[in-house]
Order: structure tokens, then C-alpha cells, then sequence
């Protein structure tokens, strides 16, 4: 729990993640439109709700990976090919999420499915920022696990 605090307190200090983070909500906004727009639309035409969940997804993470690498976090140092390796992984962890909380939504609480799929997407943005943050447009997933993995064996 330590390390929440901590990462909320650099947050609260450090500017470069300030305009980070403002950037990608902006990002997010206009992400979220697409993706709740194609999800309507495909609901309309009938699609299977989870299919739709998963088409309207795909089509908002491909601009979401695009704009935030060229006009948020700006990292090149990895190859756009390891970065969308990266993203698709993190993509997934938010796609597993997004879908279970759209059916649980649905299905247990009664909730219409758009007002379901926004909840959803809400909980995904913190989840979705420190993932691509530290992981997509930072080091990388093995560098992530090699740190951790030596920091778990320096504690006594």
C-alpha cells in the first residue's frame, strides 16, 4: 500500500507526470467518445454485446496507442513493435476487465449496457495510465519484472 501513497504523492509533486497524466485524459476523452460511439452503434446493428464490447474496444486502443506514443509520451527509445507488444498486454488486462464489469453491470445489477460500459472504462484509466506509463512507453514488461524481482530480494 506504501507504494500507492508514494506514487500519489509524486503525482501531486512532479510536473512532467502532471502534463502526462492531462494529456492522456484528454486523449482518453476523445477515446472514450469512439469507443462508446462504436459500441452503440454495434449494439444497434445487433452485434452479440460481448462482441461488441470487444470491436468497440480494439478500435479505440488503436488510436489510443497511436496518439499517446506520438503526442503524449513520446518514448522512442523502444521500437513501436515492442511498444505494441507492451500495449497489447496491458490492452488485454483492460479488455478482461471491460468485459466482466459490462456483463456483471448487465447481468447482476440491471444496468442498461452503455451506463455499464462507462462505468467500465472509468475504472480502466488509472489502470490503463500507470500500465502505459511505466510499462508500454517506459522499460518494457521484462525490464518491470527484473526490477521488481531484485527489489523483493534486497528487502530482509
Amino acid at each position: 500500500m506504501r507504494s500507492v501513497w508514494d506514487l500519489l504523492g509524486r503525482l501531486r509533486d512532479d510536473r512532467h507526470t502532471q502534463r502526462l497524466l492531462t494529456r492522456y485524459l484528454l486523449i482518453g476523452g476523445f477515446v472514450f467518445c469512439l469507443d462508446v460511439g462504436s459500441f452503440q452503434a454495434l449494439l444497434k446493428a445487433a452485434l452479440f454485446r460481448p462482441l461488441a464490447t470487444t470491436v468497440s474496444f480494439l478500435i479505440a486502443i488503436s488510436a489510443h496507442f497511436t496518439l499517446n506514443r506520438f503526442f503524449n509520451f513520446r518514448r522512442f527509445e523502444r521500437s513501436a513493435l515492442a511498444q505494441a507488444r507492451t500495449y497489447s498486454v496491458v490492452a488485454g488486462v483492460s479488455l478482461l476487465l471491460s468485459i466482466v464489469m459490462v456483463e456483471a453491470g448487465v447481468r447482476l445489477l440491471g444496468l442498461p449496457p452503455i451506463v455499464a460500459k462507462i462505468i467500465a472504462v472509468a475504472v480502466n484509466v488509472p489502470v490503463g495510465f500507470l500500465g502505459h506509463r511505466y510499462l508500454t512507453f517506459g522499460a518494457g514488461i521484462g525490464v518491470a519484472v527484473r526490477r521488481l524481482r531484485a527489489r523483493s530480494q534486497q528487502v530482509p
